[in-house]
This record gives structure tokens, C-alpha cells and sequence, in this order.
């Protein structure tokens, strides 16, 4: 009886062996892993130790449990059948300890066909539909829509001939996003009202567009209600988003004592378009934050940027509050994000600066080519909090975020994370950060604490490129890459 049962054990450790190595090497994603930026996924190493331990351990105890069982009970079959009934014992238990070694893990759930062009990039991203059924991923030269469940593609939409995506809308409104295209080194002067259902071109309009096109600006459109808003070099234009009508011009130059001024970024959001304005007179700045109702032009109030030399960056983070990214030239002038309360023109907004004694706020990804048309902020505001990508005072790496008031600039809280690729919105007072070590955490954003695992979910895949973005739909968490040469354009990960 016991050396029966020693042989079942001996074919239980011997089982093990081979299932841990099967488990071990197939975890590690594209066959190789390790160092700081493709570290091994949670649970292999201890997995492939044990692995190799009782592929000596348990294949010496069969030799021997089997020779000592065969000299009481001479026989081949009997032993070979407790072996493999050991074998068999062990899987059960072998799957569920490499389960609570490894941890959670996101694994690939599908992956887009690679970019053809491969020297095409994203300039932006929409999610479209019930709870984000549909991705369109703006590129230089068409928008792509593909199925945010299997990655199919749904519909392509072709840029004009040597024209090149300059700008496109933050969101998209009633199903139809904006889109603007430009020649090289030409103004950013014709608008196009998509429908991101079903990929087709409603209307276009050409307009005295911004300056001269060499890649994408941000905050040139906006969409809102039932009306598309452009920028032009003089203020702004609206237009019927479902038939792209005329609606309204605002004239937005100002003053000529004020020296050189010119529409920056549009923004909208709940029938309130805010146009950001800056001016320059030789090494002197200023500007302003103009307030207009969407519907019809009408100015609300104007109030001034707290700005006194040139405007290097006007970028927004958020609609609604309104929350704008504002840096000046001077090097002791505004590094802020600022966060606009209201309409009209009174009280100041609240400033929380870029740096502080303990931290630099990196909203921005300062690295890789993409996103320009729509950037991939590393910040996101919702319920009156700012939750932003920080790095230790004069670091370059964002290894932690923070989450700031946007009703008195105090810090909320501040978690360590293992650098950010991507933050995201994933729900009511959620926010998610994709690690660029790949690994994902939710964090509430009233009081920072994680929700779910507490040490973040692994994702099993090394896909990421110096730019991404992540995105949540319904049951997939999804990554678009800034460029789909050696990577995917984009993948789901579930």
C-alpha cells in the first residue's frame, strides 16, 4: 500500500514538473521577458523553479518509488497506472497554484491587422456607440473604425488626395465627429461632418483654416449639440453638425493695442464653447478665455489669461469643468493647469501648478510620434477632480499619479505606480493606469484607494510603444498605439 501510494506522489511531482514548465514558458509573452521595460509577468520565475526542482525531484522519486514497488509486485502496467494517476492528481491542484502565484492577468483578447501604410500614425481616437461598441482610430490618411469586440474592421474613410488629417473634434456629438484636412505646409481650411456609425461623409466646408500645416493641432474643432464649431485665423465658425449649414461667425482678434492676436484652441461642452485667445506684441504676451453660447454665437463674458509673455502651450484637458493646460514662455511665468468654474467673468481660476516641492505634474507624453490631432492626455478630470501622471521634482519618468481639487488646487491623494502609458476615465469616480511595465490599476478618485486587486492586474502582453492610449468599452480594456509598425495599432486586452 505505501509504496503504491509513493508512487502515485512520485507521478504527481513528475506531472507537476511538466505542467509547470507548460505554464511557465507559455505565460511569458512573445517568448521573452525581463529587465525594466519587458519585466517577466507575476508568477514565473517561482513557477520555473519549481519546474525545473521537481523535474529532478519527481522523475529521481519515480525511478525509485517504481523499482521498489516492481520488487514487491513484479509488473509493468500496475505502476505505470499509478503514475499516471498521479499524474493526473496533480493537474488540478498544479493549475490553481500557478493561478495564485501569477495573480489576475489581462490576457490579448484580439489584435488589428498591422497599419499599411506602415509609416502612417494615429492622430486621435473616438469611441462610438453603446458603451463603446465602436473604435475609430484617425490616422493621417483615413479614419479606421474597428469592433471594440473582436477588433474587426467595420469601416475605412479615405483622406483627400495629398491631404493630410490636421485636426479633429475632442468627441463626437449625436453619433457624427469633425474631421479637418489640409495640403502641406497649407492652412488647416477644410472640414469634413463624419458619421462614425457607418463611415460616411455628410458634408464638407472649407473655411480660412489656421496657420500652415505641417502635422495635427489639437483644439481646432469642437462638436456640441446640434452644432459643429471650426477655428479659424480669426475666431470661429459654426456649422449644422447633421447638415453642416452655416450657422454663425464670431470675430475674435480684438484690439489692435493689444499686439498680434489670434484664436488658439475651441472647446464646447453643454451648449458653452470656450475659444482660448492669445495675443502677442514683441516679447509681450496676453490673452483671454472668450465665452460664447454654442447654439448662437452670443458672447457670455471674456475673462483674461494671467499671462504677461508669449504662450508656448494653450492645450485643454477637459470641456467640462473647463481645464486648460497653460504654459508661457517666461520661465518664471504660468505652469498651471487652470480650472474654470463658470461662465462669464468673475473670479479667478483655480491654478494648480506644474511644479510643486514634491512633484512635477507630466501631463503630456513627451516621447514618440502620434497623437497630435487629439492628444493622449496622461490626465483625466471627473468629479471635480484632476487626476494626473507625476514624477519626482526634475524626473523624467512618470512613476506616480495625483489627483487635485479643481474647486481649491489642494492635493487629493498620490499613489506609486510603475510608470504610466495610458490613464482613462473607466467609470463614475473610476480612473484606470495602464503601467508601461504592463500592469493595470483602478483607483477611486475621491480617495485613491485601488479597487479591485491591490496590487494591480498583470497584463500578458508586451505590446506597448513609446505612445498609447487606453480606453475602456464595455467588457475590454483597450490600447491604441500611437504607431502600428512593429506593434498592432491597437489590441483588447480582457
Amino acid at each position: 500500500m505505501r509504496a503504491g501510494l509513493a508512487v502515485v506522489a512520485a507521478g504527481a511531482a513528475a506531472g507537476l514538473a511538466v505542467e509547470f514548465h507548460i505554464l511557465g514558458w507559455t505565460s511569458i509573452p512573445g517568448g521573452s521577458c525581463g529587465g525594466r521595460y519587458r519585466p517577466c509577468p507575476d508568477g514565473t520565475t517561482p513557477t520555473l523553479i519549481l519546474a525545473f526542482a521537481l523535474t529532478f525531484v519527481g522523475w529521481i522519486a519515480l525511478l525509485l518509488t517504481i523499482g521498489k514497488f516492481t520488487d514487491r509486485r513484479p509488473g509493468k502496467a500496475l505502476p505505470a497506472v499509478l503514475a499516471v494517476a498521479g499524474v493526473l492528481l496533480a493537474l488540478w491542484p498544479g493549475r490553481q497554484a500557478y493561478l495564485w502565484m501569477r495573480g489576475p492577468v489581462l490576457g490579448l483578447a484580439w489584435q488589428a491587422g498591422p497599419d499599411r501604410p506602415s509609416s502612417v500614425r494615429a492622430e486621435g481616437v473616438w469611441t462610438v456607440g453603446a458603451h463603446g461598441s465602436t473604435v475609430v482610430r484617425v490616422r493621417g490618411d483615413a479614419l479606421v473604425a474597428y469592433d471594440a469586440r473582436d477588433g474587426d474592421r467595420r469601416w475605412t474613410l479615405r483622406a483627400p488626395v495629398r491631404e493630410s488629417v490636421c485636426g479633429m473634434s475632442e468627441g463626437v456629438a449625436d453619433g457624427v465627429g469633425l474631421v479637418a484636412f489640409a495640403r502641406y505646409e497649407k492652412p488647416c481650411d477644410t472640414v469634413w461632418g463624419v458619421d462614425t456609425r457607418t463611415g460616411r461623409k455628410l458634408w464638407e466646408r472649407t473655411y480660412p483654416g489656421v496657420a500652415g500645416f505641417t502635422s495635427g493641432s489639437d483644439g481646432l474643432l469642437a462638436a456640441d449639440g446640434d452644432t459643429a464649431l471650426a477655428l479659424t485665423d480669426t475666431g470661429v465658425r459654426a456649422y449644422g453638425l447633421a447638415d453642416g449649414r452655416p450657422r454663425w461667425t464670431a470675430d475674435l482678434r480684438g484690439k489692435r493695442a493689444a499686439g498680434a492676436c489670434a484664436p488658439n484652441v475651441v472647446s464646447a461642452a453643454g451648449g458653452t464653447a470656450r475659444v482660448v485667445v492669445t495675443c502677442q506684441a514683441g516679447e509681450k504676451g496676453s490673452g483671454r478665455v472668450v465665452t460664447l453660447d454654442t447654439a448662437t454665437g452670443e458672447r457670455r463674458g471674456s475673462r483674461a489669461l494671467p499671462v504677461e509673455s508669449p504662450v508656448d502651450t494653450a492645450m485643454v484637458v477637459a470641456a467640462e469643468p473647463f481645464t486648460l493646460l497653460l504654459e508661457e514662455r517666461d520661465e518664471r511665468g504660468v505652469a498651471a493647469v487652470l480650472a474654470y468654474p463658470g461662465d462669464g467673468d468673475d473670479g479667478d481660476p483655480v491654478r494648480i501648478p506644474l511644479s510643486a516641492d514634491d512633484e512635477d505634474l507630466v501631463p503630456r507624453q513627451t516621447s514618440g510620434e502620434g497623437f497630435t490631432a487629439r492628444p493622449a492626455l496622461r490626465a483625466t478630470v471627473g468629479g471635480g477632480t484632476l487626476v494626473v501622471a507625476t514624477a519626482e521634482p526634475g524626473g523624467y519618468a512618470a512613476d506616480h499619479v495625483s489627483a487635485y481639487s479643481l474647486r481649491d488646487g489642494r492635493r487629493l491623494w498620490r499613489a506609486g505606480v510603475d510608470g504610466v502609458a495610458g490613464l482613462v476615465s473607466s467609470g463614475r469616480d473610476r480612473v484606470a493606469v495602464l503601467g508601461e511595465r504592463g500592469r493595470l490599476w483602478t483607483f477611486d478618485t475621491a480617495d485613491g484607494d485601488r479597487i479591485g486587486e491591490a496590487d494591480g492586474v498583470m497584463v500578458g502582453t508586451n505590446r506597448l510603444t513609446e505612445r498609447t492610449q487606453l480606453l475602456r468599452t464595455h467588457d475590454t480594456w483597450i490600447v491604441v498605439n500611437g504607431q502600428g509598425t512593429k506593434e498592432p495599432p491597437l489590441y483588447g486586452l480582457r
